[in-house]
């Protein structure tokens, strides 16, 4: 072999050589680095359950008060929170005319709640409960389960319009080691995040005039509600 092959081989080698160095030098450097994960939500549409609504929504001019939701013992002023962020979306959306917030009406019968509604002038009033309700962790999901009532109070006997449920259970993200990178686990979405959610669902029920295309069917206590479906 000649000498100019030789040397070719030798710089070939060296190369080499240098590129397999720096590979390891790259892997090393980049095996301690991290990036944050996201959590991404799908779209919000309607509550998964819809028990009753009205075969005609006409209720854009009316005045609305909005209770607080009843709460288990164990959320205790979450209620309030739920009813809140309802409260801002139905405005946000300017779903009626005008929206008037209760916040420290509660522990009343629907009876004395309409009412009320009465001597306030009220063409609606929203009650709710605040049916489950869970903190997540970066280990344990963030879940919540929701129901109002929209129950007309004006122009004769009163009448649940709309009856719904909506549930959110959103999990955390957790740590991933890739070959030269880790992926950092994030904690479950909030709970706030979740009622917030809840809220615009409730928001696309009540702007989505469409009646449904079966008897309202209502949910018997410890049941989990079937969706129903609403015509095209």
């Amino acid at each position: 072999m000649s000498k100019m092959a030789k040397a070719g081989d030798l710089k070939t080698m060296y190369a080499q050589i240098k590129i397999l160095v720096y590979t390891i030098i790259a892997v090393t450097l980049l095996g301690g680095c991290s990036y944050q994960r996201q959590i991404t939500l799908p779209p919000v549409g309607l509550p998964e359950g819809i028990f009753s609504s009205p075969q005609s929504n006409n209720y854009g001019t009316a005045r609305v008060g909005v209770f607080a939701f009843g709460a288990p013992f164990y959320a205790e002023g979450k209620g309030k929170v739920a009813a809140q962020f309802l409260c801002q979306e139905l405005k946000q959306k300017s779903v009626f005319a005008e929206v008037i917030p209760l916040p420290d009406i509660m522990n009343m019968t629907m009876g004395n709640l309409i009412n009320f509604a009465g001597m306030k002038g009220y063409d609606l009033i929203i009650t709710g409960k605040l049916l489950y309700y869970f903190e997540g962790s970066s280990l344990e999901p963030s879940s919540v389960t929701e129901e109002i009532q929209v129950v007309e109070v004006s122009g004769g006997a009163p009448q649940i319009l709309w009856y719904a449920e909506a549930m959110e259970t959103a999990q955390p993200a957790l740590t991933t080691d890739y070959i030269i990178v880790r992926g950092d686990g994030a904690p479950a979405p909030s709970t706030a995040v979740l009622m917030k959610r809840n809220a615009e669902k409730f928001c696309n029920m009540l702007l989505d005039s469409r009646p449904l295309t079966v008897q309202p069917t209502y949910p018997s206590e410890g049941t989990t509600p079937r969706h129903l479906n609403r015509t095209d």
